[in-house]
């Protein structure tokens, strides 16, 4: 690992979550929750409004349909609001710019609600959109999420090029920030932490948390930093489905106890 990157993966641990490195967040402010509730191609509860942090003056974004289209996005101040979906699937926000330390992106993949576009999800991430990018290996269904607890693998590429031997950070809200590195192929795997603070029973009244992953390499020089950051919710397994199979799995023991304790009682009468 170079030394610039090892400084960073250091600080951001210090600082915390996201410090220093520019990426994209949910915005929840009741504004965005009522576009994405008008255009009515989010989930419920979610915001059409992003903002991007730690971002320079010189930044441009835009995002990509699933058909592999793109429209600009307009910036207010930091944040963006995302127009009605034309179509369901996965869309990519993604935001580049040229700041004092380097060249920067930003990347995060959205499943919005719409017209069916019947367009695999690996044909957009399979699209390059950054000079350094972080891609989902593969991305998950468009109705299922990423999860604590569960393993996921990404692929790191340079300029369309698998990247090799090549750290990339994890951090998430909760959890400091840990080092992976890529294999001969460019790829890792990641272990999202079940790191859920004062979790309540039933998935839907936990809020999603976030994590991101953030990487930088030089050529010549120029510095590159990309990051990807997307929500990730809780696993019912942790807390309460896990508790729950186990006081089933108690009582049809007890069940069964009673069962065999009664014919052995009826086959001990008859023999005797």
């Amino acid at each position: 690992m170079n030394k610039g990157l090892a400084a960073l993966f250091i600080a951001s641990s210090l600082w915390g979550y996201g410090e220093g490195t520019v990426y994209w967040t949910p915005h929840g402010c009741d504004e965005g929750k009522a576009v994405a509730s008008k255009h009515g191609g989010h989930g419920k509860g979610e915001s059409a409004m992003f903002a991007l942090m730690n971002s320079e003056g010189n930044t441009s974004a835009h995002l990509v349909l699933p058909d592999l289209t793109s429209q600009p996005l307009s910036f207010k101040l930091n944040t963006i609001m995302l127009p009605k979906p034309p179509m369901g699937g996965y869309y990519a926000m993604v935001a580049e710019g040229n700041g004092t330390n380097g060249v920067y992106s930003a990347v995060r993949y959205l499943p919005l609600q719409g017209r069916p576009s019947k367009i695999s999800p690996t044909k957009l991430t399979a699209l390059p959109k950054t000079a350094l990018e972080i891609v989902p290996n593969p991305l998950h269904r468009e109705h299922d999420r990423y999860t604590a607890s569960k393993s996921y693998q990404f692929l790191l590429r340079f300029h369309d090029q698998a990247l090799p031997d090549t750290a990339v950070s994890l951090e998430t809200h909760n959890t400091p920030a840990q080092t992976v590195m890529t294999d001969s192929e460019g790829k890792f795997t990641i272990t999202l932490p079940n790191d859920f603070k004062n979790v309540r029973i039933g998935r839907n009244e936990n809020k999603p948390s976030e994590f991101l992953l953030t990487t930088q390499y030089r050529e010549g020089e120029t510095l590159y930093q990309s990051t990807l950051s997307m929500p990730y919710s809780l696993n019912p397994n942790d807390y309460w489905q896990s508790q729950t199979y186990g006081a089933g799995a108690i009582f049809i023991g007890f069940l069964g106890g009673i069962f065999l304790y009664r014919r052995n009682k009826k086959q001990g009468a008859s023999r005797g």
